[in-house]
This record gives structure tokens, C-alpha cells and sequence, in this order.
């Protein structure tokens, strides 16, 4: 089902993307071309690889069986199994075993470690693509048997059937915008796609990437100088690849960026986090649609599934706006009253408040709490709304408590004193 959504899907933007056309069959009638002579050739399907236990084998046996594209045995290729240990107190081991196919395309390692401490990765090279199983603990009592394909692979994606499906996520944050990025790549013809560097350049001013971690050959990367490169085997079937980055936040009212796709996307969404006040437009997107995450956060969304005759979709420009902005009136009364309370620990700190002057000090004291006050509840419903992000909440509520406390305190004192002077015979 998903191959046939796919190839729909792939036909639609079949004109957008040289290579991946469809030509239309001739009718019948009196027109129509007579059958051919001889059957045509064998055409290379994508097969399914298989990765199970093996009951019929030594526990410590890892069997790989290698088929091409019409799943026929292929005989002398070499087989790279990796091995991987993992200990706690010495880290991670890494080597390599080496084995050849017989004419069955069989390979037989012998003699494995068993156990949740070494996993186990076979990969078959050739030329430029590398197909390779998942990653396998061995079982204590049975042995493992992979079953891995090998394609014909090519550097042109025009070459290969390649259609892709993508979505970044915008959520504005206190002082950055956190963006990611998740791409999947379907390949339903008989050859691997290997991009050869293929870059995605990021927004001015990215900081903080980070490429998603993954288990499969197929991935995006992370250079030394921080860029990202598609790079690896998309043989036939699915792979997921993406990554994460960030951009700053300099609490503008509108910010827009501009962000590399990688080629043959089909499908785009855009997806921004934010509070009631924020719009998310993507040029050439329809208008976003506001709906709800599964932890209530507001969402808008905004999406296009190309259609045939479109141009290639290189990139998108994505545009947000009503954008919080922090007011640098907003927190004055709780500056101030914080710098009231410091000034008067300060100044009456040394010495007990005189007789007779606490009411004068008790009024004053009073009113700054009231502004604290005032101050923490505006301060939680700019939270509630989403106005405000959590760290600037987190440390304007700790400044107003501070303040709170040393005015009580203060409050305290002016009336113990008052006490203390009652007290005190004449």
C-alpha cells in the first residue's frame, strides 16, 4: 500500500524532476504497435532484506546471505561484519571480520561472543554503495542468519526513483529559535541512490547543530566546518534522516529565514510552536491552520504537496510574525521594589528602625508588596499564555520571591521594633 501511495505521489511530480517522468502507454485499435518477438528483459524489482534467528544454527553463528536485485546468489563479495563492545568502564570496541560469499552467497562467522555487550552489523560494499543489515545482539541459545540485497547504485538522483517527504518544526524559545528538520526518503526502483556531498546550507547565524543520530548508513552528517551533507546508501525502500539547530532570538516582532531542501521533495509541512499572537506563512504554502499538540500547545501548520508541472521545491521561505516582544516597562515595579527592598536592608540593616518610625516604613513596605504581588500575577498569566518562555519566567519569579521575602522580613522587623519601643518603660 505505502509503495502504491508512493508511486502516485512520485507520478504527480513525475514533470517537476527530470528522470522521473512517466511515458503513456500507446492505445489500442488499428494504430496500435504489435506485440514484441521475444519477451522483454528481466526488470530488478527492490526485494525485501531479512534479519531473524536462526534455531538450525550454533549459538555464537552469524550466517549472511547475499542476493542481487533479482534474488540470485552472488557469489565471491566480500563481507564486512562489525563488531562493536561496549563496557562500562573502558567504553566502546570497535573491529572488523572479513569473510567472501561462496556460490550459494553464503558467509559463515563462527565463534561469536554472545551477550547484550556486543552487537554485530554486516555490510556488503560495492562500488560506491554500501548495504548493510541492522544492528544484532546475538541469542545465547540460537544462532542469527541476515539476508542482505545488493543494487547497481548511481550519484544521479534523476537516475534513481527518489521522492521525499519533509517537516521542520519551529518552536521560539527565550533567546533562540529551536528548528528541526525530518525527511523521509523513499527510493521504489531497482538503484541505490549515493549523493555525493550534497550539501544543505543553513540560515546565517545557525548555532548549536546537530545531526539526528542514526543506526543506518543513510543519513544527514555534520562536517567539521558545521555544515550538513546527505550522505550514505538510499537503496530501495525507506530511510528517515534529519537534524537540529538553532537560530537567535533577538526579540523582534517578525523574524523570516530562508532553509535548504534537499532535492526530490514532494510533500512539505511547517510547523510553528507559539502563543495566540504569533502567524507562521510559507511562500508558496497554503495558509497555515492553527490546531493543538498532544500537550496543548497552540500549533500552526502549513503545508504543499507538489503537483505535476511545478518547479522543483529547493527551498522554503518561512516568515513568522505577532512574535512576543519582551516590554522594557514590564518588569520596572518589580525592579524597583527589589531595589527598595536591597536599599532598605541596606540603609536600616546596621541599626534597629528608631521609635516611633515604623508606620512611615510599614507604609512603604506594604506598598512594595503590593506591587510584587501585582507583578506575580501578571507574570503568570504572560506564562499561561505562552507570552513568555520558561526561562525568563523561571527567573522573574525567583527575582519578585526574593524581593517578597526580604520586604516581609523587613515588614517584620519594623514591627518587632515597634514592640520592643512599646515596651520599654518611659
Amino acid at each position: 500500500m505505502r509503495r502504491a501511495v508512493l508511486a502516485t505521489l512520485l507520478l504527480a511530480v513525475g514533470l517537476a524532476f527530470p528522470g522521473m517522468g512517466y511515458a503513456e502507454e500507446p492505445q489500442g485499435g488499428a494504430e496500435a504497435l504489435p506485440p514484441p518477438a521475444a519477451p522483454p528483459p528481466l526488470r530488478a524489482e527492490p526485494r525485501e532484506d531479512r534479519s531473524d534467528k536462526a534455531p538450525d544454527l550454533r549459538a555464537g553463528t552469524f550466517e549472511v546471505r547475499v542476493h542481487d536485485a533479482f534474488s540470485r546468489p552472488v557469489a565471491g563479495i566480500q563481507v564486512e561484519l562489525g563488531v562493536l563492545f561496549q563496557d562500562p568502564a573502558e567504553g566502546e570496541t570497535r573491529k572488523q571480520l572479513l569473510g567472501t560469499t561462496n556460490p550459494e552467497g553464503v558467509v559463515l562467522f563462527s565463534g561469536l561472543t554472545v551477550g547484550t555487550d556486543h552487537t554485530y552489523r554486516a555490510v556488503v560494499s560495492q562500488g560506491p554503495a554500501a548495504f548493510a543489515s541492522e544492528s544484532i545482539r546475538l541469542d545465547a541459545l540460537t544462532g542469527h542468519r541476515v539476508l542482505l540485497h545488493v543494487y547497481p547504485s548511481t550519484p544521479d538522483i534523476k537516475k534513481a526513483l527518489i521522492g521525499m517527504r519533509g517537516l521542520v518544526y519551529i518552536q521560539p524559545r527565550d533567546d533562540v529559535f529551536q528548528i528541526e528538520g525530518n525527511f523521509q526518503v523513499f527510493n521504489i526502483g531497482p538503484t541505490a541512490w549515493v549523493p555525493s556531498g550534497l550539501s544543505l546550507p543553513l540560515p546565517d547565524g545557525a548555532k548549536a547543530v546537530r545531526a539526528q543520530e542514526s543506526m543506518q548508513d543513510a543519513r544527514i552528517e555534520k562536517t567539521i566546518q558545521g555544515d550538513l551533507i546527505l550522505t550514505g546508501t538510499f537503496g530501495p525502500g525507506q530511510r528517515d534522516v534529519g537534524y537540529q539547530f538553532q537560530l537567535p532570538n533577538t526579540h523582534d516582532p517578525a523574524r523570516s529565514f530562508r532553509l535548504a531542501l534537499p532535492p526530490h521533495v514532494a510533500e512539505m509541512r511547517v510547523i510553528g510552536e507559539g502563543p495566540r499572537s504569533m502567524t507562521l506563512s510559507v511562500a508558496g504554502f497554503d495558509a497555515a491552520e492553527e490546531t493543538r499538540g498532544k500537550d496543548g500547545a497552540r500549533l500552526l501548520v502549513a503545508g504543499r504537496r507538489m503537483t505535476q508541472g511545478d518547479a522543483a521545491l529547493g527551498h522554503v521561505e518561512i516568515a513568522l510574525a505577532g512574535l512576543p516582544v519582551p516590554s522594557s516597562g514590564r518588569w520596572y515595579a518589580a525592579g524597583l521594589a527589589l531595589l527598595l527592598a536591597v536599599l532598605g536592608l541596606a540603609a536600616h540593616g546596621r541599626q534597629a528602625p528608631r521609635a516611633g518610625s515604623g508606620d512611615g516604613m510599614r507604609r512603604e513596605t506594604e506598598e512594595a508588596e503590593g506591587l510584587v504581588l501585582d507583578e506575580l500575577v501578571a507574570l503568570e498569566l504572560l506564562h499561561r499564555d505562552g507570552t513568555i518562555g520558561p526561562r525568563t519566567y523561571e527567573s522573574s519569579r525567583a527575582d519578585l520571591v526574593e524581593a517578597l521575602a526580604r520586604l516581609a522580613a523587613r515588614r517584620a522587623a519594623v514591627t518587632d521594633a515597634d514592640r520592643q519601643a512599646q515596651e520599654r518603660p518611659v
